[in-house]
């Protein structure tokens, strides 16, 4: 009965045995009854081959999929669940997913990460920012390696839109403003965030590092005085 509202339709049997494939269609309920009551395993992988050419989200963990999708009551539920383990998320399945799932927030198609999926997610209290890649890279030394790919002339075979560009630039602002760290190293350990971005800000899209180089020694001079 409390199952009434959903549209009988062929993929019913895959809604009914595949929560991936009800976080795709949108339905909140039958995802609460895979979890409540059949009680899935919000940790765990699955096959998620309904309506998807993506072979990448084919066999995806749930809150991924549910990040990449934009329901935000969906992603909500998720994060509420007791038992959802956050450093699940920077498990891998093969060699070609070497990214936690914060660094797919940048690094995977960012055009399709909703915008209020991304900020309740990484404001998330548990969510660790700083979280490391199998490289040794932090979210944010991914974002600003990938805003300079984004505003670099160097490379003529990839073209984001503006939209994709701000987007990013604006993304790295709320992970700075929630922590951060902006002296964190590349994975050579030669340069720290900072130092990275200082440079970048008289190229011709300057703009978007000056904002962030800006975060960043606010954030610095904040840090000094509270030592």
């Amino acid at each position: 009965e409390r199952y009434k509202g959903i549209p009988l339709r062929t993929e019913a049997n895959l809604v009914f045995n595949n929560p991936a494939v009800a976080i795709e269609i949108g339905l909140l309920e039958v995802l609460r009854f895979h979890v409540e009551e059949k009680g899935v395993d919000v940790n765990r992988r699955f096959w998620n081959g309904f309506n998807s050419d993506d072979r990448d989200m084919r066999n995806d963990l749930l809150i991924r999929l549910a990040l990449f999708r934009g329901d935000i009551d969906i992603l909500d539920f998720l994060l509420s669940v007791d038992g959802f383990d956050f450093t699940s998320m920077n498990e891998v399945e093969n060699d070609e997913q070497e990214h936690d799932l914060i660094v797919n927030c940048f690094a995977y198609r960012l055009s399709r990460v909703n915008e209020r999926c991304f900020e309740a997610f990484i404001r998330h209290p548990k969510v660790n920012v700083d979280a490391l890649d199998r490289q040794g890279r932090t979210p944010l030394c991914i974002a600003l390696g990938l805003l300079h790919r984004f505003t670099s002339r160097d490379d003529d075979l990839f073209a984001p839109t503006s939209a994709e560009t701000n987007g990013l630039a604006g993304r790295i602002l709320v992970l700075l403003e929630v922590g951060a760290n902006p002296h964190a190293l590349d994975a050579s350990g030669s340069i720290s965030m900072i130092e990275y971005a200082r440079p970048a800000q008289g190229r011709h899209t300057g703009r978007h590092w000056r904002s962030i180089v800006q975060k960043m020694e606010e954030m610095s001079i904040s840090s000094a005085g509270e030592q």
